[in-house]
């Protein structure tokens, strides 16, 4: 039987239908697709925004470190030891602090040249003790190898030959954190902040906020700063015999920052004479970091520096941005 005009009319007005259908369906699938190429964008450019903002607020607090007033003494009360924040209309916040390496101490000074006197293994050894590492020798001899120029030790070429996977020791100094992790008996838990405990504990320090990688070839160790390392920095320095002494030290630089070494001396002969060349009053290497925030979004940056003991000028040594 032959479809009726009706029949045929009602096909056509199914298949319109069906093709209105499909035409909207389609056109919901590009309004679609085009709002998630507008939201990718819109997140893209805000992205942008934060890079930039973290890196300028990492370059204000650089400029209040070159425009210190006084260069020969470093102190955690002064303008560029603060943090700084801003937040703006929209609500993009920003965060930036100031940090001198010599509050810590510095891992690849085990790579350096040695000085007379205490070595920077016998630092980072006791250090490490009184961190709470009682079995420190171990590590300190491994990091030691990886970092010295010569290939004499225990834990040199030959040892990393046989690990999983096979290394192949730099003998060189660290440039990142991350280079830690290849060393023997370095893992992240051990490289992890600790929990706070009893600040009376003499083997309380926290190894995670005591030592860092500056990312710097060295001919000598970077000194400790007398008026801003912590106590577990300066008692790995000192040894457990001067720690009456250092307990006076934190004490005195809370009323009045020291300004020489002398005033060191005249207050404890025998700790100025056992730190030796290792202290200062001042810093020639900082650490900078900066953040910057919209809603869930962020950048940051980690900066390591130098400023000219003279003129105060910065040399940035290492810019390490980040986006989350």
């Amino acid at each position: 039987m032959r479809p009726t005009h009706s029949a045929r009319t009602g096909m056509a007005l199914i298949l319109t239908l069906a093709a209105i259908v499909l035409g909207g369906a389609l056109a919901l699938l590009m309004q679609a697709r085009g709002a998630r190429v507008a939201q990718a964008e819109q997140a893209e450019l805000i992205q942008e925004r934060l890079r930039i903002a973290a890196a300028e607020a990492a370059r204000d607090a650089l400029w209040v470190l070159a425009a210190d007033d006084n260069l020969n003494v470093d102190h955690a009360g002064e303008d560029w030891a603060q943090p700084r924040e801003h937040t703006f209309p929209d609500g993009l916040a920003t965060w930036a602090v100031v940090e001198d390496a010599g509050r810590f101490f510095n891992w690849n000074n085990l790579a350096a040249a040695q000085q007379p006197g205490r070595t920077s293994r016998d630092i980072c050894g006791d250090l490490l003790t009184f961190c709470g590492d009682f079995q420190a020798l171990p590590i300190v001899a491994a990091l030691s190898d990886y970092v010295d120029s010569d290939d004499t030790g225990d834990y040199e070429e030959k040892f990393y030959r046989h690990a999983t996977p096979p290394l192949q020791p730099p003998n060189r100094e660290l440039w990142a954190p991350g280079e830690l992790l290849n060393v023997h008996g370095f893992t992240a838990r051990f490289l992890r902040p600790r929990p706070k405990a009893d600040s009376s504990d003499m083997f309380s320090g926290d190894i995670a906020t005591a030592a860092v990688v500056v990312p710097v070839a060295l001919t000598q160790p970077i000194p400790i700063n007398l008026n801003t390392a912590s106590r577990e920095v300066l008692m790995a320095l000192a040894g457990l015999q001067h720690e009456d002494a250092v307990r006076s030290v934190l004490a005195l630089r809370m009323v009045q920052p020291f300004e020489s070494l002398g005033a060191l001396l005249m207050a404890h002969p025998e700790l100025a004479a056992k730190l030796g060349d290792s202290v200062r009053v001042n810093s020639v290497y900082f650490r900078v970091r900066a953040r910057a925030s919209l809603g869930d979004q962020f950048s940051t940056v980690l900066a390591w520096v130098e400023r000219d003991s003279h003129s105060g000028d910065i040399r940035i040594l290492q810019w390490v941005p980040e986006v989350g």
